[in-house]
């Protein structure tokens, strides 16, 4: 078979992997949504490797929630190891992906200096992400963070 021949033969196989593999099924919104709703009940009952068990998955399919969720494992050392910094990369996926909960987590990392550098004015923009959004925690978040207090002396 002729090199020209044999690339292109190549190309074929290659997009008609891709399109097998787009084609494939994925999992079904409400099969998500049991298994979130039995990792949050497995999370109540103190079973964090259980949720995590249940929530990576659905994580590694872009469920913010479940991002989020593992986030908190890592933060917490919640039937994981404690990692600080895998935590930040979780809410930092979810954040990107505008879920004001995790934008918010992120931020109080950035203010905290926990996993990353301390850094108030990327902490500020995370949070006003979140709290533009109409999220109530990062709203009294940045209520609190912008509040200029001024002493009177008599």
């Amino acid at each position: 078979m002729h090199t020209s021949c044999k690339y292109f033969a190549l190309i074929v196989l290659s997009v008609t992997a891709c399109f097998l593999t787009a084609c494939a099924t994925p999992p079904t919104t409400a099969q998500f949504k049991i298994d979130f709703a039995k990792g949050v009940a497995a999370y109540e009952a103190g079973d964090y490797q259980a949720a995590r068990a249940l929530w990576q998955p659905l994580a590694d399919n872009y469920d913010l929630a479940a991002l989020r969720n593992l986030g908190h494992l890592y933060r917490l050392g919640q039937g994981v190891e404690k990692n600080p910094q895998k935590a930040r990369r979780y809410y930092e996926k979810a954040a990107n992906f505008g879920h004001a909960p995790s934008q918010t987590n992120l931020a109080l990392m950035y203010f905290a200096g926990e996993g990353v550098k301390a850094d108030s004015a990327q902490a500020m923009i995370w949070l006003k992400k979140a709290a533009a959004q109409g999220y109530p925690p990062a709203q009294r978040q940045l209520a609190i963070r912008t509040q200029r207090f001024e002493y009177h002396s008599r």
